[in-house]
């Protein structure tokens, strides 16, 4: 029955950016203008990741409406939408909450599994992305602080982020510092110079295979190193592993999906004795 289920999205044209955008492939912003259907759209168990992040959404913004943090009546349609322009393109966003003075809070889940990234806020480094979203609504709002918190799905991981602004649209939360004409710009360029020009922006910017002979596997890890050498994972950037077009980005690179039988022969061959203890290899 399962394998029967399908994930059937909501059909919307982009026609502005959002908050959200920061940090994204420029590919995927410009297929997304130009209304390229996916060629890998989300699988249907996808969604339930995002139910889940939703609800600690809903769940933390509850808990700070009774601890009297953010206004009883706050909702993010009604109160939270924005609406500014910023070298010359128009950017939305809607600001998941406000505190009583009306400074912005950012809120956003993280996979209980995913050790990587939780080691990533005990060391004060918060996504550059999130980040990012924060500082738009920041601008848009004209205050000099903003608040960013992040939980892991199950509550047993929870971080709090100041967030300030130290200069001319830069902010800086926790260790992690985001320019935001820098990403204004870039927004700009993709717009103006390849979307109304109809002319695809570098395909290099994040690549799905590096060449196996460009490969420093002493760098990897002996579990990355394991996973190539079965095929199970390809050396390379995961913005495209993960992106809703990601089979149209390899076929632009010229690429193929996954390892060839002889790139697998190359690693095996260059990775002899990967998982001695010694690492002689």
């Amino acid at each position: 029955m399962l394998d029967k289920l399908k994930y059937i999205p909501e059909q919307r044209d982009k026609t502005a950016y959002y908050a959200s955008d920061c940090g994204k492939p420029l590919l995927d912003m410009y297929f997304s203008f130009k209304g390229v259907e996916p060629s890998n759209p989300p699988e249907w168990y996808s969604t339930l990741r995002w139910g889940a992040g939703n609800g600690v959404e809903d769940a933390i913004v509850k808990i700070f409406k009774s601890n009297g943090i953010v206004p009883e009546d706050y909702d993010q349609k009604a109160h939270g939408r924005i609406d500014i322009e910023r070298e010359g393109v128009t950017i939305h966003g809607y600001i998941d909450a406000k505190m009583i003075d009306g400074t912005p809070i950012e809120i956003k889940s993280i996979n209980n599994a995913n050790k990587w990234d939780i080691k990533r806020y005990e060391s004060n480094q918060p996504r550059e992305n999130y980040v990012g979203q924060l500082a738009v609504y920041m601008d848009a709002l004209n205050v000099d602080i903003g608040h960013l918190f992040v939980a892991s799905i199950d509550g047993l991981n929870r971080f709090w982020f100041d967030c300030n602004k130290i200069g001319e649209r830069t902010y800086k939360c926790g260790e992690t510092v985001v320019e935001l004409d820098k990403i204004y710009k870039r927004w700009a360029d993709l717009y103006n110079n390849h979307v109304l020009k109809d002319t695809p922006p570098d395909i290099w910017e994040y690549r799905y295979k590096v060449p196996v002979e460009e490969i420093d596997f002493k760098s990897l890890s002996t579990t990355d190193i394991g996973k190539m050498r079965n095929g199970n994972k390809v050396h390379g950037d995961f913005q495209v592993s993960y992106s809703p077009y990601k089979d149209l980005i390899i076929k632009l690179q010229g690429d193929t999906l996954g390892y060839t039988p002889q790139e697998i022969e190359f690693i095996k061959e260059k990775t002899k004795g990967f998982s001695s203890k010694l690492n002689k290899w």
